[in-house]
């Protein structure tokens, strides 16, 4: 890793609210090192993004590390730093491990998910489904006109998931990991298209590959439609290198 990651929750909220104090063996728990998604603090990961937008092609490379634990509204959380200035609050519980709050940008307000984001349920059991929100990122229009922007909108999307294997195999510059949890996620949405005189559906589909001990070791992301106004795009995440 080029920086360390400071190990305290950035930005002190009010008393009550977030507590600063360091619990050493919180949500670390028993199991952590085989868990799908590891919560213990010192877990690193770096990933390769290449993505396509309007079938220009984008790279760029993600870390994130689990820097400290501590309460959230009395509930004990773990923060994930990402990209020096994004921190996730994830909790490990009865629903599974959910993100309680979020943070985003050096001096952005703490928002708190409600109600909170399941990442992980509980009972890893194939055939589990739960929903998660989203926002279209990748399809784009095909004009220029400003009306017809599609990602500036953020138009929302609900994510059906459903967890398909805890069997799967998966290959990634990291390496061959096997007895992975698939998670597969599908949505769909309109948007507005050719300045407002016509809509679109747009269909968002997903897979996660969860490797037990590691966490996301390869992610896929597509938003396609059949509207002659849109062009489709594409998200691939692997796994580059990660430890703890």
């Amino acid at each position: 890793m080029s920086r360390p990651l400071s190990p305290t929750f950035p930005g002190a909220a009010a008393p009550g609210v977030l507590t600063l104090a360091l619990l050493a063996a919180l949500l670390a728990g028993c199991g952590d090192d085989h868990a799908f998604e590891p919560l213990a603090p010192g877990h690193w990961w770096v990933y390769a993004i290449d993505a396509r937008i309007l079938d220009e092609p984008r790279h760029s490379r993600y870390v994130a590390r689990n820097v400290a634990t501590g309460e959230l509204d009395g509930v004990p959380v773990v923060a994930r730093r990402a990209q020096a200035s994004s921190v996730d609050y994830l909790h490990r519980g009865e629903d599974g491990v959910t993100r309680r709050a979020h943070r985003r940008g050096r001096h952005g307000a703490l928002s708190f998910d409600q109600p909170p984001r399941v990442l992980l349920p509980a009972d890893p059991v194939p055939g589990t489904r739960w929903s998660v929100p989203s926002t279209l990122a990748l399809i784009e229009s095909r004009t220029f006109a400003r009306a017809d922007r599609v990602i500036v909108r953020r138009y929302p999307v609900t994510l059906e998931k459903t967890l398909s294997a805890r069997d799967a195999t998966t290959e990634v510059p990291a390496g061959t990991f096997g007895d992975c949890l698939l998670v597969t996620g599908q949505g769909r949405t309109s948007v507005r298209t050719d300045r407002g005189n016509a809509s679109a559906s747009v269909t968002v589909t997903t897979r996660e590959w969860y490797a037990p001990g590691i966490g996301l070791v390869r992610l896929e992301r597509d938003e396609t439609s059949t509207s002659p106004f849109l062009k489709n795009g594409h998200q691939r995440w692997a796994l580059l290198d990660y430890g703890d």
